[in-house]
């Protein structure tokens, strides 16, 4: 779809007020080039200026991407400035097809207002799918941002499809390395957060840094938030980080929230507060409009269907209604991509402005609630009836487990798997279900089938021959070391899909639960303990088919035509700029094949070298010049 006319005639006011962004120039245009206008200088903070900063003003915090779909995109930026000098500040944006800036193929403009925190969102339209794009903003006669990069989804058949896997990460626990790899990475096609992305208060067992050094209980970015200001003012402390801020300049997101982002109850675990809790006015309302705010996030509709609301004028994609989040992401023939909410319904929430529907359960409570669980339910069947190859979940919270809050939600998760297995109208099994999940802190792999399912049989427990990012933590964990099927018996044949849960961005595991119970322990021992609560889940816990909890980091999922492969990347989170390693890698195959040798059956998890196959990172075939970095510099 082309840019509307109004998009177009924005993009031409640009054009003729402000200067461009880049240029080219040869010696025939020095002449004209000396004519023009000096730029403004920029503006420096002073020393008073106490607000979490790591870029230039006024993009003092970079720029970002999000929900991109085959011929759109989401591109975010904010205004930042010491003195505000306009009630609504313009800003002008644009997207090329060159890091450098000069094959413009799209701009408009956008004023940036209070209303939305200074915040700019572009929902880009008229886009080519699969292809990778540059985006940039200049606002304040001529001051720009650093040079973002996005990609398009995919509306036919490519080779791969690659998504970078995060969830939990809080700013005070990590120096957040991984970050910094998955921003060095030119193949991610999105990046999946999978809930908790930023944090609430500070873990008292996790106090790795702070901003400036103020590991202060009272200081505002040490504890938890009061008001609506101090929740905006959290992700400007999350985005002065350069690790994240490289990791959205570089590639698109897909985010949804957890208990952490959306919390409006005021507490904090470290000791010595001397602030008034009663001061405290934040609303659920608050939480979520700053969650849209500052991730760019594309608002779906206030009725509940999970369809976009699409803004095709280049005016501010404002959420119809705060509380909705679960959407769908279309990634051709590869992928659907459904981000959920397993959050907001809960029943401990006892919101008024919340109401979870558990009409569709025959008894207890619901944690989709009812128009999420049929907008889920109905669009998998319609996509595996439509040929897509895989159906991926981002999700919350592991759903195969029993440590989790889908304890308390048995009748819906069977509910669900057993329409996966094929009882829905259509009597049709959902194929290649893969459910990425975080909150779990540590690195998991699972079936997806109920606890204690009849007939359903695993291997035995091997260590995982690969060591962790510390030198403490050897053999990291433990996998099956088989897959337990023949050719003539698939003792699996109930599971339903995959799920994936490549640990923390930096929040503690087992080995920290340890350290709190017994101070005096060496993190060696620390880490022994946490293998032997290792071993003892796989024991009590068929389904899963390898645990680690202790490293921390992100996760890869590689897709393609035939397999789903899944890799576990760490990183020392108390070591800055610490090295990227390869703990464990899965897999996952598309269609059966007894002939092989273990046969291979899909909806289920295995270890690489069960199928004959090594540790090794995969790669995409395709890459994309980065976006150039800019001077970042944390305040």
């Amino acid at each position: 779809m082309p840019p509307s006319r109004r998009t177009f005639l924005k993009g031409l006011g640009a054009v003729t007020l402000a200067p461009a962004l880049s240029s080219c120039s040869d010696s025939s245009n020095s002449q004209q080039d000396s004519q023009q206008p000096a730029l403004p200088q920029r503006p420096v903070p002073s020393a008073s200026f106490d607000f979490p900063i790591v870029t230039e003003l006024p993009f003092a915090h970079g720029v970002a991407s999000g929900d991109p779909l085959s011929d759109r995109v989401i591109i975010w930026t904010r205004i930042t400035e010491e003195d505000i000098s306009s009630s609504a500040v313009s800003v002008q944006w644009r997207v090329a097809t060159d890091p450098g800036m000069a094959n413009v193929i799209a701009q408009g403009m956008q004023d940036a207002v209070s209303e939305h925190d200074w915040t700019i969102k572009v929902d880009v339209v008229g886009l080519s799918p699969a292809t990778t794009y540059y985006y940039q903003f200049s606002a304040l006669g001529g001051l720009t941002s650093i040079v973002g990069r996005t990609r398009t989804a995919p509306d036919r058949d490519v080779s791969a499809v690659r998504i970078a896997v995060v969830s939990c990460s809080s700013f005070w626990s990590s120096y957040w390395s991984g970050y910094g790899h998955i921003a060095d990475r030119n193949d991610i096609d999105l990046v999946a957060h999978c809930g908790d992305y930023i944090y609430d208060f500070v873990d008292e067992d996790e106090a790795v840094r702070a901003r400036r050094d103020r590991d202060d209980i009272n200081d505002v970015d040490y504890r938890d938030w009061l008001n609506l200001e101090e929740v905006r003012r959290r992700y400007a402390l999350y985005r002065s980080d350069p690790n994240l801020l490289r990791a959205h300049q570089q590639h698109p997101w897909a985010i949804i929230w957890d208990n952490h982002d959306i919390s409006v109850n005021f507490g904090n675990e470290l000791d010595d507060s001397s602030v008034d809790a009663s001061l405290q006015t934040t609303t659920l309302h608050d939480t979520t409009r700053a969650f849209y705010e500052w991730t760019p996030t594309r608002p779906v509709r206030a009725d509940g269907s999970g369809e976009f609301l699409l803004v095709d004028d280049g005016s501010y994609p404002a959420p119809a209604d705060p509380l909705q989040i679960y959407r769908k992401l279309d990634y051709g023939p590869m992928a659907d991509i459904f981000c959920v909410d397993t959050q907001l319904y809960l029943p401990s929430r006892e919101r008024p402005e919340i109401v979870s529907d558990s009409t569709h359960l025959t008894s207890g409570d619901s944690l989709f609630s009812r128009p999420q669980y049929e907008w889920l339910t109905q669009n998998m069947l319609a996509s595996q009836q439509q040929g897509k190859r895989w159906r991926l979940l981002i999700n919350q919270t592991w759903m195969t487990s029993e440590l989790t809050r889908w304890a308390d939600f048995p009748e819906e998760r069977q509910q669900f798997f057993e329409f996966l297995r094929g009882q829905n109208t259509a009597a049709q099994r959902v194929q290649n279900t893969i459910v990425l999940s975080g909150d779990m802190h540590g690195n998991w792999g699972a079936d997806l089938v109920e606890k204690d399912l009849p007939n359903y049989r695993s291997g035995g427990i091997a260590p995982n021959p690969q060591d962790g990012s510390t030198t403490e933590n050897t053999a990291a964990g433990f996998f099956r070391d088989s897959t337990a099927n023949t050719a003539l018996d698939n003792v699996r044949a109930a599971s339903v899909g995959v799920e994936f849960a490549p640990t923390s961005m930096g929040r503690g595991g087992f080995d920290e639960i340890i350290a709190n119970s017994r101070p005096e322990s060496s993190f060696k021992e620390q880490v022994s303990a946490s293998r032997t609560t290792e071993k003892g889940l796989m024991n009590i816990t068929p389904a899963c088919q390898f645990v680690e909890w202790v490293d921390h980091g992100y996760g890869i999922v590689h897709l393609t035509e035939e397999t789903a492969t899944f890799e576990y990347w760490w990183q020392d989170k108390l070591t800055p700029g610490s090295p990227d390693i390869l703990g464990n890698q899965m897999i996952a195959f598309a269609a059966d094949d007894p002939s092989t040798t273990p046969p291979r059956y899909r909806n289920q998890l295995d270890h690489v070298s069960l199928h004959g196959l090594g540790v090794e990172p995969t790669t995409g075939d395709r890459t994309a010049a980065p976006a150039p970095e800019g001077n970042l510099e944390p305040r």
